[in-house]
């Protein structure tokens, strides 16, 4: 009888299911932990203490988790690493590859603690990355039989099953995560506060944000559908059937984007692959695709377009992206065009004047274009707001600022009920400073990628994050900034340009909601070659095998699980990872690369 997943085989192999318990469990995995913020980091979020409950638990369950698995590759080695052919050789090869340039960036990080661990709310730093690496080879040769891959869909199965029932509970608006006993289950009693809802009535599960559900959803609905439509086995197929479902529910549920465009990628690959299905079954697929969406649209009526309310942003997103904004300056659609430091104070302009800001002993002066004084009274709440409807917008709040253990005074400009940008001022004297230091600044105007000028509002503002992160990308050619190390090379102090874009000057930029950009400026451009090889060399291999053929119903589960990989990549160009999905996607791409392993062993024993 043959070794490998199209055959089925009886006895249990022991070793692969450390991959399914670790998925299994991932989602469950929610605990409240308290972070002290200092340097850059208390500077930028302006506060000495944040709490987290999506990633730094999970992380340490991955760290856990991939230690015994290095383990057992240590004591089972001679066994699992036996035959490898040059594919396997490329694979480790690349894995390597990634592996140094990860340690190189992390080893020369300014913020090396952030590249080691982690951000406080993301923890990818180094050791996760390290982790995702082995969960990927050691599924890949731990994976043998079709056992393998049942094992692995109860794992995917029950990740979706709990994120499903928390999803329901989000969109109807009776959030179990906020419920009372889950704050006593995940908060410790040392952390005051409780589970806050998150994006309204959106599902996003047990995973921490509606766009991650997004990128599951683009990883498994592929891989189920797939299975659902081909398994001979009634329970696999009933089981899988079930899982698609609610994959689909949660993607349309998370009214994501990007797990939208995932999923559709993924269907026009599949379709390209099936073709020849389709096109003796076209009368039946025709049916079953109205059907489906006859049913969608219906929902999304019954429930007041709350399943595809986002969708026409898509569209007026690629309407965007494909018209010329090359005369478009920002700066038109914003109160406050630019602020200038001057040797007898500040000057703020607006669209039509500007406001001059000047201090005599510790007075402070405000003038219009004309020096014609302008008038501004202390409110109630200390705040200093003009008598002038043409000032109004602008109120002055003076407070004190702490650094390096000395007290300055401070006088933070309000736009927009929100803090905008402060001046640091004495008994004769103003001027513009970094957010939360007296270090003297100009406003920030960092270099914007030429053919995303103008798109800054496209995809939830991701056309303004990938603008200003493109340009940067020529100094992490060789080396990134560290994993996890977005944050810290980003310019946060361009204020006006975060105007615009978010209508707040203020707001921290900590992901580059691309996976690639994340993994170019934090682990280095090689580093991105070195995925993007594996990647490329993965869908190589399944198409040299699979494409063309004619193919044996078994042979429809690799292709399942390429179909999943490449939902979760497409997806990526508009997502970055968080460590619950990439324990997903590592080891579902682990498992495709072990499939294609099998089955080129097979094809030599025949």
């Amino acid at each position: 009888m043959k070794n490998g997943f199209i055959w089925e085989k009886k006895e249990k192999n022991l070793l692969f299911f450390p991959v399914a318990f670790l998925l299994a469990v991932m989602p469950f995995v929610i605990r409240a932990t308290q972070h002290f913020l200092h340097g850059e980091l208390r500077r930028l979020f302006s506060t000495d203490s944040v709490t987290e409950i999506f990633s730094q638990y999970r992380a340490r369950f991955l760290w856990l988790m991939a230690a015994l698995m290095l383990a057992l590759l240590f004591i089972f080695g001679q066994k699992l690493f036996a035959g490898l052919d040059r594919i396997d050789w490329l694979y480790l090869g690349s894995c390597g590859v990634f592996l140094l340039f990860l340690i190189l960036s992390t080893v020369f990080s300014d913020n090396r603690d952030t590249a080691l661990w982690g951000l406080y709310d993301r923890a990818e730093g180094m050791v996760a990355q390290i982790g995702y690496l082995v969960l990927f080879l050691y599924a890949a040769l731990t994976y043998r039989t079709s056992r393998d891959l049942k094992l692995l869909l109860a794992a995917v199965g029950i990740f979706i099953a709990a994120n499903a029932v928390m999803g329901i509970s989000q969109f109807v608006g009776h959030n179990l995560l906020t419920s009372e006993w889950a704050n006593r289950l995940i908060i410790p009693d040392d952390i005051e506060g409780t589970i806050g809802s998150f994006g309204s009535t959106r599902m996003y599960g047990m995973i921490g944000h509606y766009n991650y559900v997004g990128s599951t959803a683009a990883a498994v609905l592929p891989l189920c559908a797939v299975l659902a439509l081909f398994e001979k086995n009634w329970k696999f197929r009933i089981f899988a059937l079930v899982t698609a479902a609610l994959s689909l529910m949660l993607l349309l549920g998370s009214t994501s984007r990007a797990g939208l465009i995932g999923t559709a990628a993924a269907v026009v690959l599949g379709a390209i692959f099936f073709r020849r299905l389709l096109l003796r079954y076209w009368k039946i697929l025709l049916l079953s695709l109205g059907a489906l969406l006859a049913a969608v649209l219906g929902l999304n009526f019954v429930l007041d377009n709350a399943i595809l309310e986002r969708v026409p942003m898509l569209l007026a997103d690629i309407q965007t992206i494909f018209s010329d904004t090359s005369d478009f300056d920002y700066k038109d659609h914003i109160f406050i065009r630019g602020v200038e430091n001057r040797e007898d104070g500040v000057i703020i302009f607006l669209q039509d004047n500007c406001l001059q800001i000047s201090v005599q002993n510790r007075e402070f002066v405000f003038r219009d274009e004309n020096g014609e004084e302008i008038l501004y009274q202390e409110n109630a709440e200390g705040a200093l707001e003009a008598v002038d409807s043409v000032f109004s917008p602008l109120s002055f709040v003076p407070a004190n600022v702490m650094n390096k253990g000395k007290v300055y005074t401070n006088l933070s400009l309000i736009y927009n009920g929100r803090r905008l940008m402060q001046f640091y001022y004495d008994d004769s004297q103003i001027y513009l400073v970094r957010k939360n230091t007296i270090e003297k600044t100009e406003l920030l105007e960092p270099p914007v990628a030429g053919f995303l000028k103008g798109k800054e509002l496209i995809g939830s503002m991701r056309g303004y994050i990938w603008s200003r992160t493109l340009p940067m990308l020529s100094e992490y050619l060789l080396l990134g900034a560290g994993p996890d190390c977005f944050i810290f090379e980003f310019p946060q102090d361009d204020v006006l340009g975060k105007l615009y874009a978010y209508n707040n000057g203020t707001i921290v930029v900590d992901k580059p909601h691309n996976l690639y950009l994340q993994i170019f400026v934090n682990e280095g451009g090689i580093a991105l070659l070195a995925f993007l090889t594996i990647c490329i060399l993965y869908f190589w291999d399944c198409f040299r095998l699979y494409a063309g053929r004619k193919q044996n119903c078994m042979e429809f589960r690799p292709v399942a699980v390429a179909l999943g990989v490449a939902g979760y990549l497409f997806a990526g160009l508009f997502n970055d990872s968080t460590v619950i999905t990439a324990v997903l996607f590592w080891a579902l791409f682990g498992v495709g690369v072990g499939m294609n392993r099998q089955y080129r062993r097979e094809r030599e024993n025949q």
